[in-house]
């Protein structure tokens, strides 16, 4: 079985007339930041990214209290455990699955510019799946589960995100140089 993610419409442009336009999306993927400001940055997409980590993990949909449960969970070291999707036991590991709940988490995190990049995502990601090759376990487990995709298939992922960006901030009548400022924000 293999996860997909579908029905995510938040990179849909609506025009109110040719001098107004918002993005509108489902409301639980959305940034509360974005939603507060009107800003749309990458650090909007990164949050989105994390929420869908997050439902794949816990099985509930984001206009579902998602990010309540998530916060509830945060308050204890174990709290993941309680609200992971009972379908991934003895289909996933366990660690692994809380070191995507940890940088999902990350992800969310209210403050944008405390969210990583999507490279360190990227990144973050990779190290779980070759931890998972030196440990000799099996390796289908997580794949199978999370559909983790090869180095090259995650360049195209971040290029294309990366693509959508200048995109979206183009019909929403963003400058390029306010791409260039967001994509050089990054601090962990």
């Amino acid at each position: 079985m293999r996860a997909k993610v579908a029905d995510f419409g938040l990179s849909k442009e609506m025009v109110f007339d040719r001098m107004n336009s918002g993005l509108k999306g489902t409301h639980g993927y959305m940034d509360p930041t974005y939603i507060s400001t009107n800003k749309y940055t990458l650090k909007s997409d990164i949050y989105s990214f994390g929420v869908i980590i997050l439902e794949l993990i816990t099985a509930i949909h984001p206009q579902q209290n998602l990010m309540e449960y998530i916060n509830l969970a945060s308050m204890s070291p174990d709290g993941i455990d309680e609200i992971v999707d009972q379908k991934l036991e003895g289909n996933a590991s366990i660690e692994e699955v809380r070191l995507l709940a940890k940088i999902a988490n990350r992800c969310v995190h209210k403050t944008p510019r405390k969210r990583p990049s999507i490279g360190e995502v990227t990144q973050f990601i990779l190290k779980i799946k070759q931890g998972r090759s030196r440990g000799g376990r099996r390796q289908d487990t997580m794949s199978s589960s999370f559909g983790v995709i090869d180095g090259e298939d995650m360049s195209r992922v971040i290029s294309r995100i990366k693509d959508q960006h200048v995109e979206l901030g183009l019909l929403a009548g963003v400058k390029e140089e306010d791409h260039q400022e967001s994509n050089n924000t990054t601090t962990l």
